[in-house]
């Protein structure tokens, strides 16, 4: 497992458990959940006005309880309860009045992604700290903007037709094969003409793209480009702080890409947040999800 290349101090140091024991919750990921929060220190909000990963529950499931850790200001408590949900997958999920982050232990998802991806990825602290964000970002949306997040595209919209209909459009994919490399480029880019020279073309791409899809399957696409490919930048950010010798083979090689279903989205989400960094600094200043990225991006050409 990778060390993670950062300096805790000021609030990691005062970091301390407010109730006796863990109730049988690993080291492992007490020392997750630590780190997590000592990014706040190095990181703030990464740009969002009101956004923190310890204004949220953070739950860890281990395959019968989960274990909640709640941050009370200089330390965290913990308590034991029945699962909220009794499957293996890291989710920003309502609970009561709330929305926390549901995680499984480190070691679940590690074992289950290891396994699903044969051995070709190592999944271990680090990439759990970046998912920690990930899942508290989507506790911050649904929070401050759930009427704007709704309002992208209608709530009863099946993934599926994704599959359906811009998956099964060899027009749409080769189209959004060409996008999804412009963003590429566009990203690792070292100056902004080439940035701009990459959006034109991105954007006469995507105007002949949408051409050729329905408005359910724009909709669908709006929404997980705006809302996954946004908890998608802040996790790459908190990986690039962890470990940034791994951040551009991780993160940004991948971003041309090409896979069926909705994963796609997240990554050129993703690129649209890191080339708005480039393009206009201050974007994320008063960003409330009711406008996409792109629109900003092209505003800025």
């Amino acid at each position: 497992m990778r060390k993670a290349i950062v300096v805790f101090t000021g609030i990691a140091l005062v970091i301390g458990v407010i109730v006796t024991g863990t109730y049988g919750l690993s080291k492992e990921d007490l020392a997750i959940y630590q780190r997590a929060v000592a990014l706040e220190e190095q990181g703030g909000n990464i740009g969002f006005a009101g956004f923190a990963l310890t204004d949220y529950p953070v739950a860890f499931y281990d395959g019968e309880q989960d274990y909640v850790l709640v941050w009370e200001g200089d330390g965290y408590s913990i308590e034991k309860r029945k699962a909220v949900i009794n499957f293996i997958a890291a989710t920003a999920y309502p609970v009561g009045d709330h929305y926390e982050v549901l995680t499984p232990t480190v070691q679940k998802m590690s074992s289950l992604l290891n396994l699903m991806s044969m051995g070709a990825m190592e999944y271990g602290a680090e990439e759990h700290i970046a998912t920690l964000w990930h899942e508290a970002f989507h506790c911050y949306q649904s929070t401050h903007f759930p009427e704007n997040i709704s309002a992208i595209c209608p709530a009863e919209a099946d993934e599926g037709i994704i599959a359906g209909e811009a998956d099964a459009n060899p027009q749409a994919v080769s189209l959004f094969r060409q996008q999804a490399q412009l963003l590429e480029d566009a990203v690792k880019a070292e100056d902004v003409d080439k940035i701009k020279e990459c959006i034109v073309k991105y954007k006469e791409l995507d105007e002949e793209r949408r051409l050729l899809l329905s408005s359910e399957v724009i909709a669908l696409e709006d929404y997980y480009t705006r809302v996954e490919g946004t908890a998608r930048y802040i996790e790459a950010c908190v990986y690039k702080m962890l470990v940034p010798e791994q951040f551009g083979s991780t993160y940004l090689d991948a971003i041309s890409d090409y896979a069926g279903g909705s994963a796609k989205y997240y990554k050129t989400g993703m690129a649209q947040c890191m080339i708005l960094d480039r393009l206009s600094p201050d974007w994320k200043d008063g960003f409330d999800f009711s406008i996409s990225v792109i629109d900003l991006i092209y505003a800025k050409l």
